[in-house]
Order: C-alpha cells, then sequence, then structure tokens
C-alpha cells in the first residue's frame, strides 16, 4: 500500500524558497515604488506650476508657488497686498530648487520671477529619488516635466 503527500522536510524547503523570494522581491519593489514617486511628485509640481501661471493670467494678479525641500506646496494668489492661499499639496519626494526660499512667483502675464521680483527668472526643481526627476520653468513661462 503507498501514501501520497508530502513530508514535512518537503513543506518546509518549499516554505524557505518561498520566504527567500519574498525577501528578494519586497526591496526591490520599494526601490520601484521610490523610483514611481519622484516621477509621479515631478507631475504634479508641474501641474500646480502651471495652474498657478495660468491663475495668474486669467485673474490679473500675481501668484505663488511655495514648495518646501519636504515635498510641502502652497499655492497663493496676491489680492489687496494680501497673499491667499487657494491650493496645497504634498509631494511624495524631496525637492531641491534653485530658486530662493523655493519660491516661484507668476506676473499677471505669466511671467515666472523669483519672489517679489519683476524681472523674469529661470529655474528648476529636482524631486529625489533612485531616479530624480526634474521640472523646468523657462523664462518664457514653459513649464516643462523632465
Amino acid at each position: 500500500m503507498s501514501q501520497r503527500g508530502y513530508t514535512i522536510i518537503e513543506s518546509l524547503v518549499v516554505c524557505a524558497l518561498a520566504g527567500l523570494f519574498v525577501g528578494l522581491a519586497v526591496p526591490a519593489a520599494a526601490e520601484v515604488r521610490s523610483g514611481l514617486a519622484a516621477g509621479v511628485a515631478a507631475r504634479e509640481l508641474s501641474v500646480m506650476l502651471r495652474a498657478a501661471q495660468a491663475r495668474a493670467q486669467a485673474h490679473g494678479v500675481r501668484t505663488r508657488v511655495e514648495v518646501g525641500a519636504d515635498g510641502a506646496v502652497v499655492a497663493l494668489e496676491l489680492h489687496d497686498d494680501r497673499w491667499e492661499r487657494w491650493g496645497a499639496a504634498r509631494l511624495p519626494a524631496r525637492v531641491e530648487t534653485n530658486y530662493p526660499e523655493g519660491v516661484v512667483d507668476f506676473v499677471a502675464a505669466g511671467w515666472p520671477t523669483a519672489a517679489g521680483q519683476e524681472s523674469p527668472r529661470a529655474g528648476s526643481f529636482t524631486l529625489i529619488g533612485p531616479r530624480p526627476h526634474s521640472v523646468v520653468v523657462q523664462m518664457a513661462g514653459c513649464v516643462r516635466c523632465l
């Protein structure tokens, strides 16, 4: 009479192999996720900058986007010498920029400037991840996600 089934040793070997494969897959999945996060953050930031530029042109007022190194973004619009908040976001990545204090203003014509300045200023934001992504604000006002 023959018996069918698995021995305890065979079951333990299968469980050990499954654990090994899961252990290898989790760090790789985390790296992929953080790599995707920088790309998502770059797209979100470019949308926020384009929206601020469009509001400046549509409403004829200065708008501002403040981007913190931790990924906090606040969008403001100037009314009667007072900044009023109209939007905010939390980017899923750290941010580095060459704009002073991470602030870019858009004048009523839509040109990007440094905070409180009148002359156009190009700049960029780099979203940190395994594969960094950039958002470039050109002097002509074009916002590009790279």
